[in-house]
């Protein structure tokens, strides 16, 4: 039996629907066949006691058989039969039934050991607590509210492992976290790609330069919002088209403060030019398997926005002379972390060298550029919604990255 079809059952039951009392139905069947009580208890080969109570809606905990057998016998559909006699059971058992299937979502839909451990949600195995935290998180009235953000075709697969279920809880907060947000300017595309032209000075004001872009492309229709990583998950970036409007995650994934500028460009990159599959699929989550969107090309984007390879070129002569690096950032209006780690990148990508251990001493703390975003950091007792409104506060503000 299907959720819906539970969910149907005891609405129905918790509804007092008169339609359900099977004392008229079973008198009418009578007439129709000519049968008295008596004969039809002997076909349908239930004990008078127990045939009575379910009649007169008194029996506490019927057999299932029994039950389907009196909905079989009056035509009826065996959700109403079943509906009929929970409807006269005390609350308690209606509410136990009603907490089991609550249970069964949670673990079906949320990986609980693990949130449980990054203190997300409250150490206990009380369903009500656990149900209530996760309301109070994404502002919703019911929890089955959470089934309706994950309805596009990368989120229909029957089983799921764990780290799938730690993604699921990362698109839906996001979607959710959009939808509170709802920015209220129209996607402009002209005004976008003016704004990604200047956007390289911003990453050398590591205290307010993310901020700043971010309110510019609040201001022409682009809301960028910033997530902790999530256990279990490996996403650096995604993009999503909601109400018909560009939306752009960002995680601390790495820590690293370089790969916050990188990645912006890189989702920017799918915004300019990959919008009609984003609004026909709903979301992107940048570095997963796509048969539609082309992660090089937007890779290659990013990293020649801010340091292409004859950039590298230079800066691997000069990589252990800090002055001459930290120059040429100067030179090229970007943050020195910046060319630390497309030097890194490049060691990586021309010949396979792993040097991403280096030069860190030149990364500034990530968490700087994100203090004023709002960065979801998923410990228990945030709320999206409050979220939301204070990300819309800070980005409707005047001030505008090309100010």
């Amino acid at each position: 039996m299907s959720d819906n079809s539970i969910d149907d059952i005891l609405q129905k039951a918790l509804g007092g629907n008169k339609d359900l009392d099977l004392r008229p139905l079973l008198e009418a069947k009578m007439k129709e066949y000519d049968l008295t009580e008596t004969k039809v208890r002997n076909l349908l080969s239930i004990e008078y006691d127990t045939f009575v109570d379910m009649i007169n809606g008194t029996a506490k905990q019927p057999s299932l058989i029994n039950v389907l057998k009196l909905a079989q016998f009056l035509e009826i559909s065996e959700s109403d039969a079943i509906a009929a006699v929970l409807k006269n059971l005390d609350a308690q058992y209606i509410s136990s039934i009603d907490k089991a299937r609550k249970a069964t979502f949670l673990a079906k839909n949320f990986d609980l050991k693990k949130l449980i451990k990054i203190g997300f949600l409250p150490n206990t195995s009380d369903v009500d607590i656990l149900t209530q935290t996760i309301l109070n998180f994404f502002g919703y009235e019911s929890i089955y509210e959470y089934q309706t953000n994950l309805n596009t075709p990368l989120y229909r697969k029957a089983k799921r492992s764990f780290s799938d279920k730690m993604k699921d809880l990362w698109v839906a907060s996001a979607i959710k976290l959009f939808n509170d947000i709802s920015n209220p300017h129209e996607y402009d595309r002209d005004a976008l790609k003016d704004i990604v032209s200047k956007i390289r000075p911003y990453s050398q004001d590591v205290d307010m330069g993310l901020e700043l872009v971010c309110r510019a492309l609040f201001h022409v229709g682009v809301t960028v919002i910033v997530q902790s990583q999530l256990t279990n998950t490996s996403t650096v970036g995604a993009s999503f088209v909601i109400k018909g409007k560009p939306c752009i995650v960002l995680t601390d994934y790495g820590k690293s403060y370089p790969n916050l500028w990188i990645t912006l460009l890189h989702e920017l990159e799918h915004v300019l030019f990959d919008f009609e599959h984003l609004e026909n699929n709903g979301f992107h989550i940048s570095g997963e398997p796509d048969l539609f969107l082309v992660e090089d090309k937007a890779i290659e984007f990013s990293w020649n926005y801010f340091c292409d390879v004859d950039r590298f070129n230079f800066i691997k002569i000069h990589i252990n002379n800090p002055y001459v690096i930290k120059k040429f950032a100067d030179q090229n209006e970007v943050h020195v972390s910046i060319l630390y780690w497309a030097y890194m990148h490049y060691q990586d990508k021309l010949y396979g060298k792993n040097m991403y251990g280096l030069y860190r001493e030149y990364f500034p703390d990530y968490s700087r550029a994100t203090k004023n975003i709002g960065i979801i950091k998923w410990k228990e007792g945030e709320m999206l919604p409050q979220i939301a409104n204070d990300i819309k506060q800070i980005f409707e503000l005047n001030t505008t990255a090309d100010e």
